[in-house]
């Protein structure tokens, strides 16, 4: 409270709101003056008490902040004594230091003298080496221009060198797939080769019995010729439709088809729109020859 009464803001406003207290006290108290007079008299004082009590609530929130920006200062005041007493301290021990370190300031500036002499001597072969990148840097530009060119070229090359990559890239691959087919084709005609023996075997068989049976009965009828139509699509691989294509080709036994060599099989591959692989594998010659040595 003593504090609130020495300042001189606060004094001066309670001594004004106490004045006014008077004067509204001596107003109630002229009972002389007319009821609206004194209804406005009363409106009006309470206005003004009502923007006392603001200016009031307003002077007393600035006081408080002013007292709390006190405290901080003097918080900070307190700090920055310590840091001064810390900085004494520590002055005091780079004094020591400094002294017991003369000798050592003494050679430092003898060593100074001497580099300076130094920089003198490197400050003029700056400026030749100065003189020296600017003939350089010409020198440079046009190198760089000659580079853009070899780069130019390096690219191309490298393009080059990269569909290079790709087209033996595309050549292994394709070398593989040579190799497989081959390889496929090797076993067929291993199987071909089998079949065919078996089928030259049984041929020889039946001549045999052929003569034989020519020579028991002389005044036999002949034989009547086997159809010329098999249903071709027996064959595992052979649809309706393809066996009808081969009829259009000529195609019409399954003789025809055991007697089939890689450059017939790969012939027909190509009439048919079919893989000279798929016909291989599928082995369409091995089973021709099975179903002529199964027919009667």
């Amino acid at each position: 409270m003593l504090d609130l009464l020495q300042d001189p803001v606060l004094f001066a406003l309670l001594w004004t709101i106490a004045v006014l207290a008077g004067l509204l006290i001596g107003w109630n108290m002229r009972a002389a003056w007319p009821e609206r007079r004194l209804a406005r008299q009363l409106e009006r004082t309470t206005n003004e008490r009502n923007a006392l009590a603001r200016l009031y609530t307003q002077v007393k929130y600035y006081y408080d902040l002013r007292e709390v920006d006190l405290r901080k200062v003097s918080l900070e005041v307190g700090n920055l004594r310590d840091l001064v007493q810390q900085y004494e301290s520590e002055r005091a021990v780079l004094l020591d230091a400094a002294q017991s370190h003369t000798a050592r300031m003494e050679r430092a500036e003898t060593e100074v003298a001497r580099l300076r002499a130094q920089v003198a001597d490197l400050e003029a072969n700056s400026q030749r080496l100065r003189e020296e990148n600017e003939r350089l840097l010409g020198e440079l530009e046009t190198l760089r221009a000659q580079a853009s060119g070899w780069q130019r070229l390096h690219t191309d090359f490298t393009t080059a060198q990269r569909r290079l990559q790709e087209l033996e890239e595309r050549n292994l691959l394709l070398e593989q797939e040579r190799r497989q087919l081959r390889e496929q084709l090797a076993i067929a005609r291993a199987r071909i080769e089998q079949q065919l023996r078996e089928l030259e075997h049984l041929a020889q068989q039946v001549r045999h019995l052929s003569e034989s049976a020519q020579a028991s009965d002389a005044f036999s009828e002949p034989t009547q010729t086997p159809p010329q139509g098999d249903d071709l699509s027996r064959i595992r691989g052979i649809s309706p439709q393809l066996a009808a294509r081969l009829r259009e080709l000529g195609f019409h036994s399954f003789v025809q088809i055991s007697q089939w060599d890689d450059d017939d099989i790969l012939q027909i591959a190509r009439a048919l729109n079919l893989s000279f692989v798929r016909i291989v594998q599928e082995d369409w010659v091995g089973q021709a020859q099975a179903l002529v040595t199964e027919a009667p």
